[in-house]
Formats: C-alpha cells, structure tokens, sequence
C-alpha cells in the first residue's frame, strides 16, 4: 500500500490556475467526449478537472444552443448559465458593442453599456408574463466583460494619468524628430477620420422625430466616413475622402467620380477600411502633397502623423515611401494631441452644418409652399458633397495652424490659439441657432446651444433594436446585403456635355444680363453679377471653344475619294467643316 502523503506536502503542491474555456475549446470538450475518450483523459488533454468535463457534458444542450445561436466564439462562460432572456440580451449588448467600437474608433462608456443593457432586457423580454428583475449592476458588468472577453468598455472622455503621460512622451519625441531632420510646418501633416450624419438637423426636431419612426429607417443610411488631412502651416487641405456606402448612388449616376471635390470611395458600410486607408495614402495624399510642396520650391520630404486606429495600416507604412516618414501616436491620446481632434474637425461640421440650414432657409423662402420636410427629403449626395466641399475650403488657415498648439508650440503663428478656435467654434454654433430659428416647427424655433453641440460632436453609427436582432439571428454586423435604393441597379442616364447645350446655357446668361441691367436701378450692382459670374463661367467658355475647335478638325479619309478608273483625286477645299464656325458670346467683363 502506497504511503499517504502528509497534510504538510499536499499543503505545499502548486495549486492548478483556474482556466476559464471559451465556446470554442468547450465545443472540443464535447466532440472528444462523443468519440470514447474517458473524462479523465480528456481533463488531462485540457488541463482541467474531470468534474468540470463532467460539468460540460451535463450543459451540452446549453453550449450547443449558443453557438448555434451564433455567439462570439471568444465568448467566455462561467459555470453560470443564464436563462434565456439574458443570454439573448447579452448577445445582442456585445454586437451592439462591436458596432459601435469596429472601425469606429468609440471608446464605449461603462455606464452607457448598463443602461444599454437594460434597454435591451427590455426588449427581449417585451410580452413575457414573468420577468426577473435586471438592474444592470457593476457586478453584472464585471462578469459580463469576463465572459465576452471585453477589452474596449472604459471611461469615455477621460484621460488617465498614463495617457496623459504617453501623450507627453510622444510630443517630446515629435519634437526630436521635427529638429533633428529640419521638417519645416509645410512638410508636416495630420490625417483623421470623422463620421457624418450628413442629413442630422438636431434629435429634438419634428423631422429627424418623424423620420426616425418611418418604416426602413436605419440611421447608417445618411452616414458616411471623412478623411480629412491638412498640415502644420494650415495653407495646405487636401481634397476630403469620402467614403459612402453605395457604388453608385443615383444623384451621381452620368456624373465622373473622378473629378468630384471629394475622393470618392465606398463599402457597404461606409466605414474606413485598411484598403481605401491604403489606396487614398498612395493615389491621394502623397501626388497632392507633391504638387503643393513643388508649388512651394520645398522638398518632397514629409512627417505625416495618424492615430493608432487599425485601418491606418501601421506595419505597411513604416517603409511605404523613402520620403515620407509616419508617426504614429500612443493609443487613447488622439483627444489630447491630434490636431485635427482639437477643433479642426469640429469647426469643419460647424460650416458643414451652417450650409445645410442655409440652403433649407433659402429654399423656404424662395417657395412658400415647400416645407422642411419636403426639402430634407430632396438633400441628396450630390448635395451634400457640394456642402462638404464648401465647408472645408471655409476652414481658415489660422485655425488649422492654431491647432497644432498642443503638439507643435513653436509652428503657431496666431497668439490667439486654441482660445481663438473655441471662440470661432462658438460663433459658429450661434449662428447655426439663430437660421435654424427661422425655420417653423418643432425643435427648430426653440433650438439650443446643447441641440447644435449635439450634431457636432462624434458619433458612431448605433444599431436599432430591429437591427440587432437581425444581427443576433445571422450571427454577423450591419447588413452587407442592405444597400438600400440608392444603390439599387440602374442602366445610367447619361446627359452629354455637349456645344449645344453650353451655347444654350451661354444665351441664358446673356438674357438674365440683360434683364437685371434693365430692370435694377442699382447699376453697379447688376455688373458686378454680371462680372463675377462671366468669370465663373469661363472654364465652360473654355470647354465650348475646345468642342467647337474638335467639330472643325478635318479627319483624314476625308481628304480622299474612292479611285475609279485610275485618277486620284486633289483634296476638297470645301470638305474643311459642316459646322457653322459660331464664336460664343463674350462673357468676360473688362475690370473696370
């Protein structure tokens, strides 16, 4: 008979570390059960005890159910097993989770994850005779985490004492760099993405009320992703990306997406991906940047600076270019040092902002019988890249330059700093109130400082109700398959440009000259409209001349007759054109 081992020994032998076994491995737990292996060998083979296989064999059902039910496979679960309005609300609470944190770049609060939870409880539960209580407490929360292995629930909005030391660290390294390789401001960029509702004209508002509850309403329909870039100096904005969640949208179709004032991308889900991030850093970023620093007899070296957000491709761009360098700044510190981040973006909405009430101000003017509500629904893409494009060239330089004061102390120019972009901020949101107080209806009248601040801030696309529970049952994100009409596929329309149609636009103009020369009695006031727009109109001026010039160009075979009976003829000089060689009206104003 073998020796008992004393009290003494079995106090001194390594205690075994609790594993907690995601769905995954318990899935293998099972399958090795059903192909003969004993508990005990198969507690050895995963390193756990037989009463815990004996433990999951007797949940099968349960485990089984849920990966069905297709939850993460990185789910963790205890040996307490929920009932089933709890495991289906948690379910749904974690994709809502990964949609508001996957690309998004949200950092997700801990107290908007209870009340989350709670709605969702309500949700599911909605009908039931008998429902537990759920109060979503912190302890709840803490296991809650654990089984779903969540890393990105934290305090919102609140540096801790190691990003603000990380931040530090980094400013003193960028600084380095900045004097150690002589990078002037012009060579020195920030790039960030922001998300637009392009449509939001405030929660409080009857329409955004009204639209909310139509049916098919998904607030990721009007959404779509901005890259915005400028550089130190803040003389230097590069063309907006804009990354949409149709192809083709219809107010676009005819029109080249190659010449639009944004660089125009697109994935279902209007998110950034790593592969457009690539395509605008190789096709967009470095071929402008080359042609301003050229523009400025400068050097094509440049330090472009990103957050560490995946989508930014940080192994690929570490040698993307020989003269381009990329810094990339410690996680959770883009709030407190990102340019962009310190009121560049912001003012950007603002002017975005301030267009879209301005354009539904003056079409409720221009027609009495047009309501909000009508022109809301007419915004389309086309108009809302048009606002866009209007917004970010209304940045100011001084505001760019301005905001690099936290990073960059030496580049800015402006004493007024970061004070002066808040104040310009605030003028701005001002001035959005007081159009949006024109307007008649609820939310629009009694509209407040907090209603603006609101649409300005960022904001992830949030999931519905109906969408997470269509999220539950396909075990996947946000539709890929909804694309919604705009995407729907249409043979094209395509409207030619053609002389015709530039003459005909050209004699309209002429008219509408005339008539304001004839009919306002302030005379300047007339020709300086007449001026200002004969200049903007040059550029179709330009295109007319070149069309005409094309109708004229003789084509070869033109200059040849078929052979007969061996005589070669001479070239025609009657064949030169059969179009009427009618110069445009002059446009152009002499300066006076």
């Amino acid at each position: 008979m073998a020796p008992k081992r004393s009290a003494k020994a079995l106090s001194n032998a390594p205690k075994r570390k609790k594993v907690v076994m995601c769905l995954t491995e318990k899935i293998r737990v099972l399958d090795k059960l059903r192909s003969g292996l004993s508990y005990s060998a198969v507690g050895r083979e995963f390193n756990v005890n037989e009463s815990t296989i004996r433990y999951i064999q007797k949940k099968e059902e349960d485990i089984r159910r849920s990966v069905r039910e297709a939850a993460p496979e990185s789910a963790k679960v205890t040996s307490i097993v929920h009932d089933a309005a709890m495991e289906k609300m948690e379910k749904q609470l974690n994709l809502w989770i990964q949609e508001m944190t996957t690309n998004k770049k949200s950092i997700v609060d801990s107290v908007v994850v209870r009340l989350k939870a709670k709605e969702i409880y309500s949700h599911v539960t909605q009908g039931q005779e008998k429902v537990k209580p759920f109060s979503a407490s912190a302890g709840w929360l803490a296991r809650f985490k654990r089984r779903y292995h969540m890393k990105n629930v934290q305090l919102a909005g609140k540096a801790g004492p190691a990003d603000q030391e990380a931040a530090e660290e980094f400013k003193k390294y960028l600084l380095s760099i900045i004097h150690e390789k002589g990078y002037m401001e012009e060579q020195v960029f920030n790039a960030d993405e922001t998300g637009l509702f392009y449509k939001n004209v405030g929660k409080r508002t009857y329409i955004m009320q009204m639209a909310s509850k139509a049916p098919g309403f998904k607030s990721f329909k009007d959404h779509a992703t901005l890259l915005l870039c400028a550089n130190a100096k803040g003389d230097f904005k590069c063309k907006p990306l804009m990354v949409h969640r149709a192809q083709n949208p219809r107010a676009l179709r005819g029109k080249n997406l190659n010449r639009m004032p944004v660089h125009w991308r697109w994935n279902k889900k209007a998110w950034m991906a790593s592969e457009i991030f690539w395509d605008w850093f190789h096709n967009c970023f470095i071929p402008e940047a080359e042609r301003y620093l050229h523009s400025k007899n400068l050097a094509f070296r440049i330090l472009l600076i990103l957050d560490s957000a995946p989508v930014h491709c940080h192994e690929e761009l570490e040698n993307a270019h020989p003269d381009i360098e990329v810094l990339f700044m410690p996680p959770h510190t883009a709030s407190l040092i990102q340019p962009l981040s310190q009121g560049v973006i912001k003012a950007f909405k603002a002017h975005y902002t301030r267009e879209l009430y301005s354009k539904a101000s003056e079409a409720l003017d221009a027609n009495e019988e047009t309501t909000m509500m009508d022109h809301w629904k007419s915004v389309s893409i086309r108009n809302v890249i048009d606002y866009i494009s209007t917004a970010w060239d209304g940045i100011k330089q001084a505001t760019i330059n301005n905001c690099w004061g936290k990073v960059w102390p030496d580049c800015v120019k402006n004493f007024e700093g970061f004070e002066g972009v808040t104040e310009y901020i605030k003028t701005s949101v001002e001035n959005i109130m007081h159009i949006a107080q024109q307007i008649s209806g609820e939310g629009f009248r009694d509209m407040r400082e907090g209603d603006v601040e609101e649409i300005l801030a960022e904001m992830a696309v949030e999931p519905t109700k109906k969408d997470l529970d269509e999220m539950a049952e396909r075990g996947t994100g946000v539709s890929d398959d909804d694309e919604g009409d705009e995407s729907q596929p249409e043979t094209p329309r395509i409207v030619p440009l053609t002389a015709a149609k530039i003459s005909e636009w050209n004699s309209a103009l002429e008219k509408i000259f005339n008539d304001m020369e004839e009919c306002d009695p302030m005379l300047e006031r007339s020709l300086t409209f007449k001026r200002l727009t004969s200049t903007a109109f040059i550029p179709y001026a330009e295109t007319l001349k070149d069309l005409r010039r094309k109708a004229k160009q003789t084509r070869l075979k033109e200059f040849f007759k078929p052979v007969w009976e061996g005589t070669l003829l001479t070239p025609s000089p009657g064949c030169e054109s059969q179009t009427p060689g009618v110069e445009p009206p002059d446009l152009t104003c002499q300066p006076h």
